[in-house]
């Protein structure tokens, strides 16, 4: 380090511990973090997706339910 960068360093970190005095520092989110909240995010979208097709799917199968009654009503 030459003679001229230490004092650029120093005023570096001088003005950075400065201003950062007014508030605590704030974590940077990690790529780890955004990964497992929008895996967390997908599964829970997956879930409920997967609960409107259960859904559907009983909905069908109670017409059809209906639908063969009313066959057997009408052939007795």
């Amino acid at each position: 380090m030459g003679p001229r960068a230490r004092p650029a360093l120093l005023l570096l970190i001088l003005l950075r511990t400065a201003a950062t005095q007014g508030r605590p520092p704030q974590p940077s989110l990690s790529g780890t973090l955004v990964t497992g909240i929008l895996s967390g995010i997908a599964v829970c979208v997956i879930i409920f997706l997967i609960g409107i097709l259960f859904r559907i799917l009983k909905r069908r199968q109670s017409s059809r339910g209906t639908a063969v009654d009313y066959a057997l009503a009408e052939c007795e």
